[in-house]
């Protein structure tokens, strides 16, 4: 932590403190009753979480969405950099975990709606607002004059399209390890939309040819450790780390040592480690 001087006047105080904190002591945190007031984040790697954990920090992917039920003139798939969150119940996260992996952190929802994490929008097919999207955003596309307002019109109907998601629809499953349809409702999910305009990257990517080879694996290595696009966290953040069985929490404590952070930190962070095989059976 950083220590300030007395030289230090609060103008300059204030330079240091972090966005996250600035946003913190703007507005009071409501938080929720029926719902979880915990945003998870679940991978399918230990390795991956513990990553996270030593660089403080979770660094957004390309993740490909199908978005041919929202009928959009010559485009059947498109690609965001985000990373995805989820607001379920602990009783509940059975299902989830079985879809994306037993690895996970739980930040706080105070933390996530300070970093500006939104919930997404499930769109019914064959409703009004898909249709009236469809007809708005095909209209955008042909317009040719680029006027300020114009700019703003596609820039509003392109950010509301990264935060759309169909019903239902073919997910990869990872403990089947195949495809299988999934209603997304039941993955009550938000996202983090990083701004990688920053590192000379497109906000976007829909060229089949691109999204079928692995220039985005390459793209996504590439944005790891990316502190400027990345989710940055303090460990106080975190409510708690989930993984999967026993032998995962002799490998997590190991590596909790290696950190070599001050004792009351170590155990601090320690203490939210929770081992699946052993508690969903009280959830």
């Amino acid at each position: 932590m950083k220590t300030i001087s007395k030289s230090e006047t609060p103008s300059v105080i204030m330079q240091n403190v972090t966005e996250y904190q600035k946003e913190k002591m703007k507005s009071k945190h409501v938080s929720p009753v029926l719902l979880p007031d915990t945003l998870f984040h679940f991978t399918s790697q230990l390795d991956w979480l513990c990553n996270s954990l030593k660089l403080k920090m979770l660094s957004p992917r390309y993740y490909v969405e199908d978005i041919r039920y929202l009928k959009i003139r010559k485009i059947k798939r498109i690609a965001y950099p985000m990373k995805c969150f989820c607001d379920i119940n602990l009783h509940k996260l059975k299902y989830h975990l079985e879809w994306y992996g037993y690895y996970g952190l739980a930040f706080t929802k105070e933390w996530g709606m300070c970093k500006r994490i939104q919930p997404v929008q499930y769109i019914n097919p064959d409703s009004i607002l898909r249709a009236d999207f469809t007809t708005a955003f095909n209209s955008a596309i042909r317009i040719d004059q680029e006027g300020k307002d114009v700019k703003a019109l596609k820039d509003f109907l392109f950010h509301e399209l990264m935060y759309y998601k169909p019903y239902s629809g073919e997910m990869y499953n990872f403990t089947a390890g195949k495809k299988l349809e999934k209603c997304f409702c039941d993955e009550s999910e938000w996202r983090y939309i990083a701004n990688v305009s920053k590192l000379n990257l497109k906000q976007a990517y829909s060229n089949e040819s691109m999204l079928s080879a692995n220039i985005l694996d390459n793209i996504n290595y590439a944005m790891q450790r990316e502190a400027t696009i990345s989710l940055e966290f303090n460990y106080e953040d975190i409510k708690y780390i989930i993984i999967k069985s026993s032998d995962d929490f002799i490998k997590i404590s190991d590596f909790i040592r290696g950190l070599k952070l001050p004792d009351n930190e170590m155990f601090m962070l320690a203490s939210k480690i929770v081992v699946w095989d052993l508690a969903k059976g009280d959830f």
